[in-house]
């Protein structure tokens, strides 16, 4: 299928103007006719031969892809030139199609390979408006995009994602996408040059060309031409000359731009204009973006939102979100994994039941974790443990789940051993350090240096891939450049966590104190030590600009109850856990969202509440709002925050907000902002 791009002229962009040049379009309609792509390949390839007086095995040849181009047109005249071209352009998509073509759910060694196209759900997109980009944890994000989910928005289509909306008149050069990590970005982009390749969209483009930053932070340092970085990552387009004919219609996908370690110096990286001389990466990106390298290339950027600023608004035409899935998306991704009906109606019934899974649910990488916990926890409810409620319980129970299948896979223990072998703990405390220590820096991704930095040497890390396929996984890019990273952000941040209250319990030593980086093993000093620890951790939480340890904050905390460390019993040991340390972290953090205006942080802490499993703030108000005395009550500001709470975890859905069924104040107004943000409308 076509997309109305076909139907135009295409357009050219040069010295920042848009024009179309008439000879350009009848050039490229040769190269794209009306007949599928690979039928017009195979008449472009056949005559071709005929041309040339090459021979039927040279025919089967050229149709497989495998011409010899530098045989197949002796002189540079505009015929041949297209032809290249055509036979180039097979050669790539057969390519992509080899690379794209079978997606692994979680990550590429943890079970078959499904194809893309039958595993793929659409995801929500939607356009959205330019400005600053919300400097909060993403965990919030998603809260605040399932309320928005419900609100009537224009869907954009994977394959129509450069197609011009209705109130523009032109096509968009630059259009960045933004959505949370795990939310599918990359997944999209797999789809849409899948798509391509295969011929069922955007026929009127020529070449696609899909780049991560994390292969591109591999030649940091390095110069390259573009054309010289093409041939790097598609060495099968290097006789194409394809930057150096700009009637080529040619899209750039730049998937991941939150890990890119490039500086993107826009400001005073130097106008770059010649694709055939050598810089650096970074010049060649900024200048690719802006539009003073190939003009007439468009471009895609992929990112998660707290990096969409990296970019200056001006290079980008159009910013979309991706959402994730809906509640009906939901269900349907759970009755595809399980066959099971009864399993399948328990597991969502399960998940509804908890306000905190059912909304990390609507991103696909937690709907596959859930999945997973809750699946084991099902099956073998013989051992009598409580099905995971809170987001600590299900990543203690995912991690527990890890061990007892790499220790049955790699060292052939049965599944009634116990669950923390000292190869696995060994595992563990290494890679909590590597996410901590990472985590601190806000790096998702790990090159050898990242994990020197850790004392781990880069066979330990692909030994630790091998063993925790769906924790921690390996990359391996052109010339066995290897890259490391969690297989999602939350599950860094639970290691993470995890690894800060080990070594508290296990040395006495507060990593996140500098104060109190000293061993604190009396009984006395060492329950005063750990409400310190607990304090420290709500005190950095609040003080990050972007909230970045939110999640951490919450793992962290959430693992100091005994109901909770049951999951991780022979991991933790003894802890040493008591009342009054909880009572008092539990006090702490009810000062804190007293004193603290922020209505984010304030909900997060709420959250925490949650995962320490007290819920008597959260109680009151739902009392007050259930005798309808509310607009009565003069509320502190800690009830305010367990108000706006209640307000936006209810599954009601906030078609009309009345402020004065709860207060008429000012204050009242100030307080339920996020509310009425989250509300349809609002009186």
């Amino acid at each position: 299928m076509k997309s109305d791009w076909s139907m135009d002229k295409p357009v050219r962009f040069k010295d920042g103007n848009l024009s179309i040049e008439k000879s350009q379009h009848q050039e490229r309609t040769k190269f794209t006719s009306d007949h599928s792509v690979q039928q017009h390949q195979t008449q472009l390839i056949m005559s071709a031969e005929e041309v040339d007086g090459k021979n039927k095995e040279q025919r089967r040849r050229a149709i497989e892809g495998g011409v010899d181009i530098t045989k197949l047109c002796g002189t540079k005249t505009e015929e041949t030139i297209i032809l290249k071209g055509s036979a180039v352009q097979c050669q790539h998509k057969s390519h992509l199609m080899k690379k794209f073509r079978f997606m692994f759910e979680g990550i590429a060694k943890a079970g078959h390979s499904t194809p893309l196209n039958d595993f793929y759900t659409e995801l929500f997109i939607t356009e959205r408006g330019s400005g600053e980009f919300n400097k909060e944890h993403e965990f919030r994000l998603i809260e605040t995009a399932a309320r928005k989910l419900a609100k009537e928005e224009k869907h954009i289509k994977c394959e129509d994602i450069f197609k011009p909306l209705p109130e523009q008149d032109q096509p968009i050069r630059t259009i960045m996408t933004t959505g949370v990590a795990g939310i599918g970005k990359t997944a999209l982009t797999h789809k849409f040059t899948l798509d391509w390749a295969e011929g069922n969209a955007n026929n009127d483009i020529h070449f696609t060309f899909l780049l991560t930053f994390r292969e591109l932070n591999l030649l940091k340092g390095k110069e390259f031409s573009l054309v010289e970085l093409l041939n790097h990552f598609f060495i099968e387009t290097k006789e194409a000359e394809i930057c150096r004919n700009d009637w080529y219609q040619v899209v750039f996908i730049l998937d991941g731009l939150d890990e890119c370690r490039h500086p993107l110096d826009f400001q005073n990286n130097p106008i770059w204009t010649d694709v055939t001389r050598s810089t650096s990466v970074d010049v060649l990106l900024t200048n690719l973006i802006r539009g003073d390298l190939l003009p007439s290339a468009r471009i895609w950027i992929t990112t998660r939102p707290e990096a969409a600023n990296k970019i200056p608004a001006e290079c980008v035409g159009m910013v979309t979100e991706v959402r994730g899935f809906t509640d009906p998306q939901k269900e349907e991704y759970f009755r595809k994994r399980f066959r099971e009906e009864k399993l399948a109606s328990t597991i969502i019934s399960h998940i509804k039941k908890s306000r905190s899974l059912h909304i990390m649910c609507h991103i696909p990488v937690f709907c596959w974790i859930t999945a997973t916990v809750l699946e084991d926890s099902f099956k073998t409810s013989k051992r009598g443990e409580e099905v995971p409620n809170t987001v600590t319980q299900m990543y203690s129970h995912f991690l527990r789940v890890q061990c007892i299948q790499g220790d049955r896979k790699y060292h052939g223990r049965a599944e009634t051993d116990q669950h923390w072998s000292s190869e696995s703990r060994e595992i563990i405390v290494s890679l909590g350090k590597l996410a901590f220590n990472q985590l601190e820096k806000g790096n998702l991704i790990f090159y050898e240096e990242d994990l020197a930095e850790c004392g781990i040497d880069i066979r330990a890390a692909s030994m630790y891939s091998g063993v925790f396929t769906q924790i921690f996984k390996e990359e391996c890019w052109l010339y066995q450049d290897k890259v490391f990273c969690f297989v999602h952000l939350s599950i860094q941040e639970f290691l993470a966590a995890l690894y800060v209250f080990q070594s508290f319990i296990n040395t006495g030593v507060n990593l996140l104190s500098k104060k109190n980086k000293k061993k604190n093993k009396k009984k006395k000093t060492f329950k005063n030590y750990r409400l310190v620890l607990y304090q420290s951790a709500v005190d950095m939480a609040l003080q990050s600009q972007n909230g970045h340890l939110d999640l951490f904050l919450r793992f962290l905390l959430g693992l100091s109850p005994e109901t909770n460390q049951i999951i991780l019993r022979g991991l933790l040991g003894q802890t040493g856990s008591s009342s009054q340390t909880y009572h008092k972290t539990v006090s702490y953090i009810k000062k804190r969202i007293n004193e603290n205006p922020s209505p984010e942080r304030s909900i997060n802490l709420i959250h925490c509440l949650n995962e320490l499993n007290d819920r008597s703030l959260v109680e009151e108000i739902q009392q007050y709002l259930t005798s309808g005395s509310l607009s009565r009550k003069s509320l502190s500001p800690t009830q305010w925050s367990a108000l706006v709470f209640i307000l936006l975890s209810s599954e009601a859905e906030l078609d009309v907000f009345d402020l004065k069924r709860f207060s008429a104040s000012e204050e009242g107004l100030i307080r339920l902002l996020p509310v009425f943000k989250a509300s349809k409308t609002s009186l």
